[in-house]
């Protein structure tokens, strides 16, 4: 076909005299002659106009999606509640394999591209060739290289319905592969999904049809859900007995696609219901949403009403309003006392288009009183910038942006949520240092405290959580025992140690773990509880650490002397209760016999795990990178001893010199079990950030209108090569291992920790021991692509009320029981324990769930604690994501380094991990982050169709957002795939 002027018909086509051949074909395949040839005709492609990276879409002149294969990329949620597997040398043996959820092929899920407010549904087909893989209802064969479904219903399709379609793709090819045969309409047929696409559209129609039945109730969920001024945390079928009606239920249960209709009501709310739990699945229980009340809901809009008539008045004048004009309205006295504020803070700290001020020392601003309107803008911004509330595509993102624009403090950068978010720095609302992602895990019935920590409402009357110790009388006095706890000098709560007892035999040992007893004096299903329930683990994030049981709990300084809290009254020391997990091992590494008992201790050393690794003559563990970076000034502070008397483990007598190399031996014959089983055999150290504060100097008394901030703290980030002492570990995954098989023994329900595929031993041992392991024990970390395929064979990490295989660990059956001042999921365990303990010394024999009604005997029966479980999953998992904000910490270190004390990093090496339309996406050599090169940063290098997954940039940093979490990189050479010579430094 020929276009052009030339080419315009100048008279009316002559009709034909010959009548046309009448074609009776299928409409299909008279359609296939429109095609044209590939070999014949160009294949034209138009780029999408979304960007590479950004938060917000474009829904007013792109509401749809164009079905260009370059939108096919599915949001993953990294400060979210579903991350990718992340293996580690965390000091908890098991934090390395938190997992997510487990994706199975024959999942029907619902996902949203960038740009789209079409949500697309699909069948997951699982992932491979470094790509997660679905079919459409469309009848579309789509790839992601990740995704977080909003929406899934768990074994919707069956192996035989999905495997024609798996057999149209190949299994072994790469991510230009894909591309390529999807471009050229290659793949998986309609008709091979025929009955899958039937079968997806019959589920919307049912979906449909209960929205429909159910229409006034769902199209009022906001009202009839939501709390006037109390946010609610709600499971999706909570929401569902309160909107549909009763003869929705199958049975005691809703349908999926009755789920589904309250599901599409809720996201048909701009504001009012948020997902919060870390599953989209329809059915469980932690598949929650935070439901704001209508307060927040009339304060958003009480912004967006502000943000109009500024608006309307400005574009009807066509010019910026005077000052006597903004003073007239509510947003313009808003935007005339935040300049005013903002021009003198700046006078002591400078504004940076990286998502953080330019660093200061210690320094005085001005805080003025803001009114009520004032606050709801505060609010409001703060919702946007950083609590990620909005929808991709929700009209609030551009009152937020016009709020910027009135304030005309910010020129030529972009007035998107990273200025927002500088912005409420600039005013002191949040600090400088603050980190973006603490705002986007909320977890449910805790508060947020800027700069701070979270915030729970403490118990009102404390001792009517607390019980007198429940094993009075028949705790084991460990006279003349010495236990050896091995911790780092800088940990100020002990709540584990070891000893070793010997026997008749020489080759036999028993090995006690001692823990810290709380559960002995804390009542289960007390205030007490529930407080630590909240947060149910300490959280690691530097800067902001976060206790499960703060130290100023049960601290009582009403009298004349102030009494010790709860983690002091409980942390292991001298005449401190105990409860020991023992087992009675041989010098082979087999488990001979177990026990569980409560027990005083006696005489405690306190050991530094460095000190005892070098006594036990460790190997050294593979080499980590040389690489360091180090910003600010370390406070004196920081170097402050111990708050306990240490000791070197050349220093112990004679006799715990003996008994510490034999409990390293032993441990490692433990440990030589469990990799025959598979276990992981070594957890590589990721970065580490320390994070230290200077005091906020104490002669500057703070005045009314003004804070006094500290200087930007110091942070170091490098790589540790030192693993933790092994005996440790080891001995305290033993523990776990004698908790899940005491409680297994006598039927008691407990938070055990499985696989949720067990069942594949045979094929994940094959796996992991041939193609992961020997590159791991040379210091190699494993590719995206084999933690993802070794995930797919084990499923996610479980905590279930049944025991089962932990694959990772190579054990049958596993439990956490050895830290219960940091881990709620322990003093689950040690309750149970407890209350089977003193069942049995009551009736003089073992507990037997045959004859025994456990439900009067424990504090959890098992439906309590089976409810108690998922939630607790759920905020485990909060904790764990919100640990990874070091990533902030890492980049704000960049920053400073790179621009602010003149050190600029040495040339990187950029690895591709994906191709776009609009430039790469990979990693540096520096730590391992994650970076991005645009079309214009690749400078002309090489052409973007020629660059191939796996290809090499030597680069050097372009830019840097700590709000949004990217790096962007600028190229200088292309190295090509093949090349692997090193950059100098």
């Amino acid at each position: 076909m020929a276009f052009g002027l030339g080419n315009i018909p100048k008279s009316a086509p002559t009709p034909s005299k010959v009548a046309p051949h009448l074609d009776k074909r299928p409409i299909r395949e008279k359609l296939l002659d429109w095609r044209p040839e590939p070999s014949l005709v160009q294949q034209l492609r138009l780029l999408p106009d979304s960007p590479l990276v950004a938060g917000v879409s474009n829904f007013n002149t792109k509401p749809h999606s164009t079905g260009s294969s370059e939108l096919d990329y599915f949001k993953s949620t990294p400060e979210g509640m579903v991350d990718g597997a992340v293996l580690d040398g965390s000091e908890d043996i098991d934090a390395g394999v938190v997992s997510v959820n487990s994706r199975s092929p024959g999942d029907l899920v619902e996902m949203k591209q960038p740009g789209s407010r079409t949500p697309i549904f699909g069948i997951y087909l699982g992932y491979f060739g470094s790509r997660h893989h679905f079919y459409t209802g469309h009848g579309r064969w789509m790839v992601s290289q990740g995704f977080s479904a909003i929406f899934t219903v768990s074994k919707y399709a069956s192996v035989a319905e999905i495997q024609p379609l798996l057999d149209a793709i190949p299994k072994h090819a790469n991510p230009d592969d894909y591309q390529e045969l999807r471009r050229a309409d290659l793949g998986p047929s309609r008709e091979a999904g025929a009955e899958l696409i039937k079968k997806m559209n019959k589920f919307v129609a049912d979906a449909e049809e209960h929205y429909q039945n159910s229409l006034s109730n769902l199209d009022k969920a906001r009202s009839l859900v939501s709390d006037g001024k109390r946010t609610k945390y709600l499971s999706l079928f909570e929401m569902a007995e309160m909107l549909l009606p009763q003869s929705a239920r199958e049975g005691n249960t809703f349908s999926p696609a009755a789920l589904y209709a309250v599901h599409t009501a809720l996201y048909r709310n701009e504001f009012n219901f948020r997902p919060l739990g870390p599953t989209s699945d329809c059915h469980r229980r932690d598949h929650l949403f935070e439901v704001f009340p209508y307060h927040d809901a009339m304060m958003v809009n009480r912004v967006a009403i502000m943000v109009r008539e500024y608006a309307v008045t400005r574009g009807a004048m066509m010019k910026s309003p005077t000052y006597r004009e903004l003073s007239e309205s509510a947003l313009g006295k808003f935007v005339l006392k935040a300049r005013e504020v903002v021009k003198a803070n700046r006078e002591k700290r400078s504004f940076t288009p990286h998502g953080i001020l330019a660093p200061s020392p210690a320094v005085t601003i001005e805080i003025p009183e803001w009114t009520r309107s004032h606050m709801d803008v505060i609010r409001f911004l703060e919702w946007w910038a950083s609590y990620d509330l909005f929808e991709d595509g929700s009209r609030f993102h551009a009152y937020g942006s016009l709020i910027l624009r009135a304030l005309e403090l910010y020129v030529d950068v972009p007035l998107n949520q990273t200025t927002a978010w500088t912005f409420l720095q600039e005013i002191g609302s949040v600090p400088s240092w603050e980190v973006p992602s603490r705002y986007k895990v909320r977890f449910p019935a805790v508060q947020i405290q800027s700069g701070g920590g979270l915030i729970r409402n403490k118990p009102m009357a404390l001792e009517e959580s607390l019980r007198p110790d429940i094993a009075t009388g028949f705790r084991k006095e460990y006279k003349g025992v010495n236990v050896l706890c091995i911790d780092a000098p800088s940990t100020m709560i002990i709540d584990d140690g070891i000893s070793l007892e010997r026997t008749e035999k020489p080759d036999e040992f028993w090995i006690h773990i001692h823990t810290a007893d709380p559960a002995s004096g804390i009542l289960p299903n007390s205030e007490l509880a529930t407080f630590l329930e909240l947060i149910p683990e300490n959280i690691y994030l530097p800067g902001h650490f976060q206790a499960m049981l703060p130290a100023d709990i049960g601290v009582d300084s009403s009298n004349d002397y102030s009494s010790e809290g709860l983690t002091d009254r409980y942390s292991l020391a001298p005449g401190r209760p105990t409860l020991t997990f023992s087992a009675k091992v041989n010098e082979a590494g087999d488990i001979l016999d177990y026990k569980i008992e409560p027990g005083v201790l006696d005489k405690v050393t306190y050991l530094d795990p460095k000190d005892v690794s070098q006594f036990c003559q460790e190997p050294a563990p593979p080499p980590v990178p040389e690489q360091s970076l180090v910003v600010g000034t370390l406070p004196s502070k920081d170097n402050q001893p111990p708050n306990r008397p240490m000791m070197a483990a050349e220093d112990l007598d004679s006799g715990s010199k003996q008994d510490l190399l034999s409990l390293y031996r032993l441990a490692e014959a433990i440990k030589g079990k469990r990799l025959e089983k598979g276990a992981w055999p070594y957890f590589a150290p990721r970065p580490s950030v320390t994070v230290a504060f200077e005091e906020v100097p104490v002669d500057e008394v703070p005045k009314e209108g003004v804070k006094v901030l500290p200087p930007d703290p110091y942070i170091k980030v490098d790589y540790d090569a030192f693993n933790g002492a092994s005996v440790v570990s080891n001995t305290m995954v033993l523990a776990g291992e004698i908790a899940a098989r005491w409680c297994a023994d006598r039927g008691i329900a407990i938070p055990y920790r499985k696989n949720v595929h067990s069942s594949r031993f045979e094929e994940i041992y094959e796996y992991a021991t041939k193609e992961l392991y020997p590159s791991l024990r040379q210091g190699i970390q494993p590719s995206s692509v084999q933690r993802q395929e070794l995930n797919r064979l084990t499923g996610d990490m479980d905590i279930s009320t049944t025991p089962g295989p932990y694959f990772m660990l190579g054990l049958d059956m596993y439990a956490k029981a050895t830290s219960p001042l940091r881990r709620f999921s322990d003093l689950i365990v040690h309750w149970q324990v407890h209350a089977a303990l003193a069942h049995e010394r009551e009736v003089n024999r073992k507990l037997d769930a045959s004859v025994d009604n456990l439900d009067e005997i424990l504090p959890f029966t098992l439906d309590h604690l089976e409810n108690t479980l998922s939630l607790l999953h759920m905020r485990e998992k909060m904790a764990k994501v919100l640990s990874y904000g070091a990533r902030e910490w890492m980049l704000m270190a960049l920053v400073r380094d790179w621009k602010f004390e003149n050190r600029p990093p040495r040339q990187l090496r950029f690895t591709v991990d994906s191709t776009w339309a609009k430039g790469l996406m990979g990693r540096i050599d520096l730590f391992d982050l994650d970076a991005i090169m645009t079309v214009d940063g690749m400078d002309a290098l090489v052409l973007l169709v020629d660059v191939k997954v796996g290809d090499e940039f030597e680069v050097e940093l372009a830019d840097i957002n700590v709000h949004q979490r990217h790096i962007f990189v600028k190229a200088i050479r292309y190295m090509g795939h093949s090349e692997k010579t090193a950059l100098a430094p």
